[in-house]
């Protein structure tokens, strides 16, 4: 074991079939490494069939500490990495996403300057990212550095002491991880600060519609647990005044007793008015506006995700309780016929 962990980064790379981008992500990591030494590399396997798990073992084992422990939510999984961490500082690193190769440089600088407890940035963009991507990053992202809520579980700097503090990710978050993470770590008057010079670029972005719509649906499968943190988490009361505005704009257009015309340009209204006003907040954060007709595309899309994803929650936890009670009532049955045997001897 290493003992000299002052300065020490541990970068943890959780890895679930991801063949395609992995060993750009890697040799990416290392080469930051080799102009700051002072640096590990954990590399956890969660069960991939696509061979990346072989790709490891083959070609980095010998750069690298890897692991496969499988079944497990990406956020136990990278508490597990973070067990093994020797450094000062632990990174978490996606496996479709490459760093800068003055990325540990840049983060301790920010670190000792800011003397926050963790740092990094929204994937930043390059020449090949899709409108989408960047429609969504300029939607959401301060131009300027500063403290945050949260910071992106992809591309995560922390303080050792800090994500021990608050006893790491929620292992039983599908997703929302990092906002889960973030807002204990502000409650806990750690500060997390926003740098866009720790620069991590995202290969597995959403590179179209569908995507999108997907991947949104599985970051929000955690939203729920959030209103632990705050009975005021926005998504969620966004998500539930975009429902009732629907329902109001239905009402009204089967319902109502004036012009068609008026109807339909009322309808048009509240639809729309849950993403505009999202967007207007969004862009007074920011201090930026960009793309409103495609921002307001998106973020129909991002609604209807959170949407389905509610309706997988429900329909998940409608079967497992669903399990549970066939269960209790097999186990009461049998202590029954084993009460009736006992009475009958």
């Amino acid at each position: 074991m290493n003992t000299n962990t002052k300065n020490r980064f541990s970068v943890v790379v959780p890895v679930l079939n991801a063949k395609k981008h992995l060993r750009a992500c890697l040799d990416s990591i290392l080469r930051a490494i080799e102009r700051y030494p002072n640096a590990e590399l954990i590399v956890l396997d969660n069960g991939s069939v696509d061979g990346s798990y072989e790709i490891l073992l083959r070609e980095y084992g010998d750069r690298a500490r890897i692991q496969q422990i499988r079944g497990l939510p990406v956020g136990a999984l990278r508490n597990r990495g973070a067990a093994l961490a020797e450094g000062e500082f632990v990174v978490f690193i996606d496996s479709d996403c490459t760093v800068i190769p003055d990325y540990f440089e840049q983060a301790l600088a920010v670190l000792q300057r800011t003397n926050a407890d963790a740092t990094g940035s929204e994937y930043g963009l390059d020449d090949s990212c899709h409108w989408i991507e960047r429609t969504w990053y300029l939607i959401h992202t301060p131009s300027s550095d500063g403290l945050v809520k949260f910071i992106t579980s992809g591309n995560l700097v922390i303080r050792r002491t800090a994500f021990l503090a608050v006893c790491g990710f929620d292992e039983n978050m599908i997703s929302c991880e990092d906002m889960d993470l973030g807002a204990r770590l502000n409650a806990a008057e750690f500060k997390v600060y926003q740098a866009h010079c720790v620069r991590a670029f995202h290969a597995g972005g959403d590179k179209s519609l569908r995507v999108f719509f997907l991947k949104n649906a599985w970051r929000s499968m955690g939203m729920l647990g959030m209103l632990r943190n705050s009975w005021l988490f926005k998504p969620v009361f966004a998500l539930f005044a975009y429902v009732l505005l629907w329902v109001a704009a239905v009402v009204n257009l089967v319902g109502s007793h004036s012009s068609l015309v008026t109807r339909i340009a009322l309808l048009v209204v509240l639809v729309n008015l849950a993403p505009v006003l999202t967007i207007a907040y969004r862009g007074w954060q920011v201090k930026r506006f960009h793309a409103p007709l495609r921002s307001i595309l998106l973020y129909h899309l991002y609604f209807l995700a959170q949407l389905f994803a509610m309706w997988k929650v429900l329909v998940s936890l409608g079967h497992s309780l669903e399990v549970k009670h066939a269960i209790s009532v097999r186990l009461h049955g049998s202590a029954r016929g084993q009460t009736i045997e006992r009475d009958s001897r």
